[in-house]
Formats: structure tokens, C-alpha cells, sequence
């Protein structure tokens, strides 16, 4: 394969897609694309391990829309003992059936089920259900967590798994400060490391939500119908009046950030199937 694969960067504009038969919630113009901020809404009282980003990104997430009477597949759901984010969605959104699936060892022990839900030991690169069973698939904070191979057949799946007018609801951790040093004994991006042994370089900043919707362009568009994104600038605006959905510099003070300690920040962003 060829080390540059695929940052020929250019600027890259989503068309519209017919509109999904989930009804997403409106709010300001950031709802389905963006960065977490010190201001946004959090949600208390749940588990979520040693990631305080957690709180931002549930409540976004759960706010985003109804998924009452739907099938809902999250990927990499954590381990039941660290992260209870499946008992409320289960329990307060009520959706007709939840799978949690995680890669994680440990969850073998604590495999879970219900009349409406399972806890399952599975790869999201091989997920083992049918085409098309699910009306709604999570993503938070794993993706960057897997190498790219793994990472690509994972993006496959999900597509194979949601229905046509399925989405796809992603967070996404990315480095705060790009000049951290980073390896795979110290460090938790595992995505981008990978990109990096295949020509990917940082410019301005780490590797970001521009970069990841380069990559999986064949699968999955922004559900924003008006996206427009500059791989060249690492921006996501608006094509008919400029607005700018994702931007961010490094070391970027306005937006959540854990400092250099865990060194992340968090970007989300609601996708449709292509």
C-alpha cells in the first residue's frame, strides 16, 4: 500500500442525503458536529472509569435523539464494573434492544443480559449479527483506541449492521497537545500512531474529526447536510454561510481538555451511511 494513502488533501464537500427516519433533536448550530466545551451540559452519577470527558459525552449523546422502541449496538461499551452508561440507556431510554459489545478481556466476567439487552465478549471488526439489524450505533471514545486495520474493518461493520437510514453516533478523543510525546507503551491513540507508520504527519495539531471522515469517506458521511470539509485547513464549516463547526488549534484552552497529564481533547459528530 502506498505510505500516502490517503491524506491527498483536498477540500471535501458531503451532499445531502435523504433525511434518516430518526428524528434527532434540534438545538444550536454545533448539535451533530463539534468539540466538547468547559460549558456544555454534563451527566452526572454514572461510572466512567478514569475518562472525565465521559459526563460531556453521555449527555450529548443521550440528548441527541429518542431511541425509544429502537435497536441500538454499542461499540465498545466497557466493562460493566467500570461504566454503567449501558444500565441507562437500557433503564431511562428504553430502546427495543441494546448490545453492548467490547474486545476488553475482562469483560468476560462480566457478561450481561436481559429481556432487552446483552452484554457480549465480541470484535467490532467481526460483529456477529445480521445485515441491517440495528437502527442506531455508539462510538464513544473507542475508535481511536484501535489500529487502523482493525479500525477500517470495524467502520465496515457498522455499516453492515445499520439499517439504510441507520446513524452513527461517534466520539472521537484526540491529542491535545501534539507535541506530547506518544508511543503504544505510554499512550492511548492507537489509530493515529497506526496512520503514522503509513505517512500520515501532524501539521498543526493531532489527528482530528477531518482526518477520521477522510478515512472512512466510502462508508459514512456527516449527517449535517451542509458539512463542507478542509483537510488542508483541518476545518469543518458550513457551505452556504462559512460557519465553522469543528476548528481547533493545539493546545486549544476554549475547548474540554484533560491537560497534558492524559493529554485529550474530544470531538463528536452524528454520520450517515453512504
Amino acid at each position: 500500500m502506498n505510505k500516502n494513502i490517503f491524506f491527498i488533501l483536498a477540500v471535501i464537500s458531503y451532499p445531502y442525503l435523504a433525511a434518516t427516519g430518526i428524528t434527532l433533536k434540534t438545538g444550536n448550530r454545533n448539535s451533530y458536529i463539534g468539540m466538547f466545551k468547559p460549558t456544555d451540559k454534563n451527566l452526572q452519577g454514572l461510572k466512567f472509569g478514569n475518562w472525565g470527558s465521559r459526563p460531556y459525552e453521555y449527555a450529548w449523546v443521550s440528548s441527541l435523539a429518542s431511541v425509544e422502541g429502537k435497536r441500538v449496538i454499542d461499540l465498545g461499551v466497557g466493562i460493566p464494573s467500570h461504566y454503567n452508561w449501558y444500565q441507562y440507556v437500557v433503564e431511562q431510554l428504553k430502546p427495543a434492544f441494546y448490545a453492548g459489545v467490547d474486545l476488553d478481556e475482562r469483560i468476560k466476567d462480566q457478561l450481561l443480559s436481559g429481556s432487552n439487552f446483552e452484554l457480549k465478549y465480541m470484535n467490532m471488526a467481526n460483529l456477529e449479527y445480521p445485515d441491517k439489524s440495528f437502527d442506531i450505533a455508539y462510538c464513544i471514545s473507542t475508535f481511536e483506541h484501535i489500529p487502523y486495520a482493525d479500525f477500517m474493518g470495524s467502520i465496515k461493520e457498522a455499516h453492515r449492521v445499520l439499517t439504510d437510514d441507520g446513524l452513527l453516533i461517534i466520539t472521537l478523543d484526540e491529542e491535545w497537545d501534539k507535541n506530547e510525546p506518544s508511543n503504544y507503551y505510554n499512550g492511548w491513540n492507537t489509530l493515529e500512531l497506526s496512520l503514522m507508520q503509513r505517512g500520515f504527519t501532524r501539521k498543526n495539531r493531532s489527528f482530528g474529526l477531518p482526518e477520521f471522515m477522510m478515512l472512512i469517506k466510502d462508508y459514512f458521511v456527516l449527517y449535517q447536510d451542509d458539512a463542507m470539509i478542509d483537510s488542508t485547513l483541518g476545518i469543518i464549516s458550513s457551505k452556504r454561510d462559512g460557519f465553522i463547526y469543528y476548528q481547533r488549534e493545539n493546545r486549544d484552552n476554549s475547548i474540554l481538555n484533560s491537560g497534558s497529564v492524559i493529554n485529550s481533547c474530544v470531538s463528536y459528530a452524528v454520520l450517515k451511511k453512504k
